[in-house]
C-alpha cells in the first residue's frame, strides 16, 4: 500500500472533509468544522516532508519531477473545479457577482487566493463568505505555497544530521508568531501561509515519532486511541474559538499527528466506505463549496431544508465521484514527456487566468441580461454608481463640463448621494466629486480604529487639503455617524457627541471661505432587521429565487434612531453660517421608510441606499437641494 493511501490516513481525510462539509453546510454541532482543513495541512506536512527527505537521502530527487507530480496531483481537478464554477456563474450570476467570481477564479488558478481574501478582508465593503463562489481555494493556494517553498528548505535540511530539529524550530516560530500577530491582524494569522507553516510541522514531525513507536505494538496502539479521544474531544470544544481559527486548530492537529505516527488503523477507519470518503476527498472537498453556494443562491431558503441538505451532500458526493474517476485519476498517470505536461498545464493556467481576467475587466459582461434585466441591475447597484468619470478614487458625476462644482466629503454614507443628486447637478449645468474610499471619518483630527487607521489617516489628509483648494462653492458632509459617536447616554457619551461635534465644526471652518455653503447630512434610515441577501437582489442571465422582500421601517423608529446624531449635529452647527442639516429620516419617510418598493430594492444594506433608492432621496429632498444650490 502506498503510504498516501495508509488506511489511517485515509481515514483522517475523510473526518477532515465531512467536518469541513457540514460546518459549512451550518449543520449544529460542527461549528469546529474550520479544522478540517487544519488536518489535511498536517496529513499534506507529513507525506510532503517524508517523500522529499527519503529521496533527498536516496540522491534521486529531482526537484522538477517533484512539482510536476505536485502539478498532477493539483491543477486537472482545481482547473475543472474553477470552470465549471465559472459556467455556472455565466449562466445565473449578475454581472457584479460574475465579476468578483472572475477574480476569484484568476487568483485560485494562480494559487494566490488566500492573499485576495486576507487582503480584502477588512475592506468596507468586503463580500461575506456567502457571496463567494471559490472561497474554499484559499485553503488550496496555501498548501500550493507549501509545496512551492518545501523542497528548497528540505533539500538543505535533508543533508543534515538533525532535519527535524530545524522543522520542530521553523514550526515553533510559525506558531508562535500567529499567536503574537493574531490579536493585530487575525485575517493574516487565518489566510497567510507563514502562519500556518506549524500545522505542515506537526505533520513533519509524525516521520521521527512514527519511527520511535514502531517497535512497540502496544504503544502504538494506545497512541492511536489517545489521538482518536483527543481529536473528537478538541472538535466538540473549540468550536466556540472561531475567531481564533488557525491557532485555535493546535489541539486536533497535534492530536493528528498522534495518530498518524501510531500508525494503527482499527477496524472503523479500514471501513470502506470511511476509506471511500478519504480517498475522494480531494475532489469532494473542491466541488463541496460552489455546490453549496449555487444551491443557496438558485433555491434560496429551500437549500436549508432537510430535503435541501440531503440533495446537496448527494450532488456533492456524485460530482466528486465523476471527477475522481474522469478527472483526477486519469491525469495523474499522463503518459506524455515531461516538456508536454509542464507546457500543457502552464498553457491552461494562463489562457484560463486571460479569460477570467478579461470578464473581470468586462465588469461580469452586462450585455449577458435582457434589456429589462439590465435596468433593474443599474437601479439596484451603489449610489455611487452613477459616477460619470474616475480618475484614481476620485468620482465625477453630474455635468462633467459643468463649471461651478459640488464636493461631496465623507465616507460612503456620503457617497451614496451621487445618484441623489446627479440629476439636479446636470439640471443646473452643475459638477460634483467625491473620494471612492469608504469605511473612514474625514473631519479634522477624527481618527479611525482598527487595521484601516493609516488608510484612513491618509484619505482624511489628502482630501480636506483638496477640497479647501476647491473652486467648488457647495460641500456636502455626512458619514456614518452612528460609528463615531456614542448614542448612549452618561458622561462618557456626552464627552465624545461634544469632540466629534467640534471636529465636524473644525472642518467646516478649515473648509470655509467666502460664499461656499455647506449641506450636513444627518442621521441615515436604517433598516437593521432586514436580512440583505445582496447576491440574490440582482437579476442575472437565468432564473433565481429572489432575496425575501423587507417590511419598511416606521418612521417613528427611524426617527428616535437617529435623534442622538441628529441632536449633535444640529448643535455643532448651530453658531455656524451658511450651514444647513439635512435629517434624512423627515424626508425620506412618509409615514414608513420604504426598504422594497414595487419590486426593486432601495437599500442594499442596513444604511446604504441603491441608486433606486438614493434618487427617490434626491426627488424628496428636491426643495433643501434648491435652496442649498441656489446662487445667494
Amino acid at each position: 500500500m502506498e503510504r498516501s493511501h495508509r488506511a489511517d490516513i485515509d481515514a483522517l481525510r475523510a473526518v477532515a472533509v465531512v467536518i469541513v462539509i457540514l460546518f459549512h453546510l451550518k449543520i449544529a454541532g460542527f461549528e469546529a468544522g474550520f479544522a478540517g482543513v487544519d488536518i489535511f495541512f498536517v496529513i499534506s506536512g507529513y507525506l510532503i516532508t517524508g517523500q522529499i527527505l527519503r529521496d533527498v537521502r536516496a540522491g534521486r530527487f529531482s526537484l522538477s519531477e517533484f512539482y510536476l507530480r505536485r502539478a498532477r496531483r493539483i491543477l486537472p481537478a482545481l482547473v475543472t473545479t474553477i470552470a465549471a464554477t465559472f459556467a455556472a456563474g455565466w449562466l445565473f450570476l449578475s454581472p457584479e457577482a460574475l465579476r468578483q467570481l472572475a477574480k476569484e477564479a484568476t487568483h485560485g488558478l494562480l494559487s494566490i487566493s488566500n492573499i485576495q481574501y486576507w487582503r480584502e478582508a477588512s475592506a468596507y465593503f468586503a463580500p461575506t463568505a456567502e457571496q463567494l463562489p471559490l472561497l474554499h481555494l484559499w485553503s488550496l493556494s496555501l498548501e500550493v505555497q507549501f509545496y512551492a517553498l518545501a523542497p528548497l528548505l528540505l533539500m538543505w535540511a535533508g543533508r543534515g544530521r538533525h532535519p527535524f530539529r530545524a522543522i520542530a524550530a521553523i514550526g515553533l516560530l510559525s506558531f508562535a508568531a500567529a499567536a503574537i500577530w493574531l490579536p493585530w491582524d487575525s485575517e493574516a494569522v487565518f489566510f497567510l501561509t507563514p502562519f500556518r507553516v506549524f500545522e505542515f510541522a506537526l505533520g513533519a514531525l509524525a516521520i521521527p515519532l512514527e519511527a520511535r513507536l514502531a517497535a512497540w505494538p502496544r504503544a502504538r496502539a494506545v497512541a492511536a486511541a489517545w489521538g482518536d479521544v483527543i481529536l473528537v474531544g478538541s472538535l466538540l470544544v473549540i468550536g466556540r474559538f472561531q475567531n481564533y481559527a488557525g491557532v485555535a486548530a493546535l489541539v486536533p492537529c497535534m492530536a493528528a499527528t498522534v495518530i498518524i505516527a501510531a500508525n494503527a488503523p482499527s477496524s472503523l477507519v479500514t471501513a470502506r466506505p470511511v476509506r471511500a470518503v478519504g480517498i475522494v476527498s480531494y475532489s469532494l472537498y473542491l466541488v463541496h463549496w460552489p455546490v453549496i453556494f449555487f444551491a443557496g443562491f438558485i433555491c434560496g431558503d429551500a437549500a436549508r431544508t432537510q430535503a435541501g441538505l440531503v440533495s446537496q451532500l448527494a450532488l456533492m458526493a456524485l460530482l466528486a465521484t465523476l471527477m475522481f474517476v474522469l478527472v483526477e485519476q486519469p491525469l495523474r498517470r499522463l503518459p506524455w514527456p515531461r516538456w508536454a505536461q509542464m507546457a500543457s498545464f502552464a498553457t491552461v493556467l494562463v489562457v484560463g487566468a486571460g479569460l477570467t481576467h478579461v470578464t473581470f475587466r468586462a465588469n461580469g459582461f452586462v450585455s449577458r441580461l435582457t434589456d429589462d434585466q439590465r435596468a433593474l441591475f443599474q437601479l439596484q447597484g451603489f449610489g455611487l454608481n452613477k459616477c460619470g468619470r474616475t480618475v484614481g478614487r476620485l468620482c465625477a458625476f453630474g455635468d462633467l463640463d459643468g463649471t461651478r462644482g459640488v464636493e461631496l466629503l465623507g465616507d460612503s454614507y456620503v457617497q451614496q448621494y451621487v445618484a441623489a443628486l446627479d440629476a439636479t447637478l446636470k439640471m443646473r449645468g452643475m459638477i460634483g466629486h467625491v473620494s471612492t474610499m469608504s469605511g473612514c471619518p474625514t473631519l479634522a483630527g477624527l481618527t479611525a480604529e482598527g487595521p484601516r487607521a493609516r488608510v484612513c489617516a491618509e484619505l482624511r489628509d489628502s482630501e480636506l487639503p483638496r477640497i479647501q483648494q476647491s473652486q467648488a462653492d457647495f460641500v456636502v458632509i455626512g458619514q456614518a455617524w452612528q460609528h463615531y459617536l456614542d448614542l448612549g447616554d452618561g458622561a462618557a457619551a456626552r464627552a465624545r457627541n461634544a469632540e466629534v461635534a467640534a471636529r465636524l465644526a473644525e472642518t467646516i471652518r478649515l473648509l470655509d471661505r467666502p460664499g461656499r455653503h455647506f449641506l450636513v447630512i444627518g442621521g441615515q434610515v436604517r433598516p437593521v432587521n432586514c436580512a440583505f441577501d445582496q447576491l440574490r437582489m440582482l437579476p442575472g442571465p437565468t432564473w433565481h429565487a429572489p432575496a425575501k422582500p423587507c417590511d419598511p421601517v416606521p418612521k417613528r423608529e427611524a426617527i428616535a434612531a437617529n435623534h442622538t446624531i441628529d441632536a449633535v449635529l444640529g448643535e455643532a452647527i448651530r453658531p455656524l453660517v451658511r450651514v444647513t442639516l439635512l435629517r434624512p429620516t423627515e424626508v425620506y419617510c412618509d409615514q414608513d421608510c420604504p426598504v422594497v418598493q414595487d419590486g426593486v430594492w432601495l437599500f442594499q444594506d442596513a444604511g446604504h441606499f441603491t441608486v433606486a433608492g438614493a434618487q427617490r432621496m434626491g426627488e424628496r429632498a428636491a426643495p433643501i437641494f434648491a435652496s442649498f444650490l441656489a446662487d445667494d
